[in-house]
């Protein structure tokens, strides 16, 4: 069980229990910029994944799962009035701990955060949270690991929000309802809340809650559904959620004739209220790092030869020994090529190439820019092109080091915004990491 020793680690002990209290509190938590928590949790989960395989048939997938994440979080900005009822818009965390393990059928999958990022930004934007971090780029694992923990600020919303007695029942807030179950669509069902009871607990007054109910909706994967029972401790006297332990059962509908996959999971988290900012040091909230920005927000990847910085707005959909193919929202295209030493072209060359292959496809070329030395080691080149009434942008860059080369291809519709400043940053901030073969 995990609750006892969270329990016991708040002074939860069940001997120093005792009645006591005020007969009506407003239950309500409150945010400004400062304020700050020490938060632990720790998660388990188990069950069976149903997946189409050939033929019509159904492959049967027991996956099981643990993580423990431990860290310490500052509200950096709270959302305009204008923008309906305040709310916290970013926090900053700094890691103590980020660790998720998993097993599915007979493989093993870990992550984490690396020690070079364990301060992270978090920006709420609608129901979802966008980390990034101030000391350099994310990669896509490190992301979701912190993208699906509870946003704490947002468990606000399973409080009444007035005045309340012992046995009283309320909604919560849609916000809470999505980030306990992290749905990005809620079609029906509900999470009720009740006031179980006030207590003293080793000299704490504190508001104990029930909550349940069953959710319908979808989540990145789909459609689902999820039942939720769970409880909470409100301090009375700091007036936040000290404490949530919940049992959930998730389950993905299969296909006609198919078995559902179906999910259980416990999870335990708890929360004290810091003087200061703790292991997060003398930090000015002001500080632009912690805005999001080109540079803040870019993703890391490198899974091959190369370290490969890149804005989130591209999507690697390929990815080779030597060749990484991206994609953007709007149709355009990124192929990276690495070359070993002494087999890069001259920018003259790849020009060359480039326009060649171009008229051999039935391309019209229309004009473009000649070869320009950016760096001692960068130059680009673009083209215009056309074909069959379609015309297209073109960008070439290429990067010549010691350590071997790198070209960059971009290939944009007629109407595109200016993506200099993307494949810029891009080659600038890429290296090698090994010689390609």
């Amino acid at each position: 069980m995990l609750a006892l020793p969270f329990l016991m680690a708040w002074g939860l002990s069940a001997s120093c229990l005792s009645q006591a209290l005020p007969g009506e509190f407003l239950l309500e938590e409150r945010f400004q910029p400062g304020q700050s928590w020490r938060v632990r949790s720790r998660s388990e989960i188990s069950g069976t994944l149903h997946l189409p395989a050939e033929g019509g048939k159904t492959r049967s997938i027991l996956l099981t799962g643990e993580g423990a994440l431990d860290y310490e979080e500052v509200i950096l900005a709270l959302t305009a009035a204008d923008k309906g009822p305040v709310a916290v818009e970013r926090s900053l965390r700094q890691y103590r701990r980020a660790d998720l393990k998993r097993r599915m059928g007979d493989q093993d999958q870990a992550s984490g955060l690396r020690p070079a990022v364990k301060r992270v930004v978090l920006v709420r934007q609608g129901s979802q949270e966008v980390p990034f971090s101030p000391d350099g780029p994310l990669t896509v694992g490190e992301i979701e690991l912190v993208r699906t923990d509870l946003f704490t600020p947002a468990l606000s919303g399973l409080l009444a929000g007035k005045v309340v007695t012992p046995g009283a029942t309320w909604e919560a807030g849609p916000m809470a309802v999505r980030e306990l179950t992290d749905m990005v669509r809620v079609d029906e069902g509900k999470l009720t809340c009740t006031l179980a009871e006030f207590q003293e607990i080793q000299g704490k007054q504190v508001a104990r809650l029930r909550f349940s109910g069953s959710i319908s909706g979808a989540n990145e994967d789909g459609p689902c559904q999820q039942e939720i029972d769970g409880q909470a401790y409100f301090d009375l006297a700091s007036r936040h959620i000290v404490y949530i332990s919940l049992n959930g059962k998730h389950t993905l509908p299969g296909r006609q004739g198919q078995a559902a996959s179906t999910l259980q999971g416990r999870y335990v988290l708890t929360r004290e209220r810091m003087d200061g900012l703790g292991g997060l040091g003398s930090l000015g909230l002001q500080d632009p790092r912690f805005e999001p920005g080109e540079d803040t927000t870019l993703l890391l990847d490198e899974s091959s030869s190369l370290h490969l910085e890149y804005p989130r707005r591209w999507k690697i959909v390929n990815r080779g020994a030597r060749q990484i193919t991206l994609d953007g929202a709007d149709g355009s295209g990124l192929l990276i090529t690495l070359e070993p030493p002494g087999r890069v072209p001259s920018a003259g060359q790849y020009l060359a190439e480039s326009r060649a292959w171009l008229e051999k496809g039935g391309h019209k070329l229309l004009g473009g820019d000649p070869p320009m030395a950016m760096t001692a080691e960068i130059t680009r080149f673009s083209l215009e092109a056309e074909k069959d009434g379609k015309k297209v942008h073109l960008e070439y860059w290429v990067r010549n080091s010691p350590q071997g080369g790198i070209l960059l291809a971009g290939r944009f519709p007629a109407a595109f915004q200016n993506a200099r400043p993307d494949l810029e940053r891009l080659i600038r901030r890429s290296r090698l990491v090994g010689i390609p073969k």
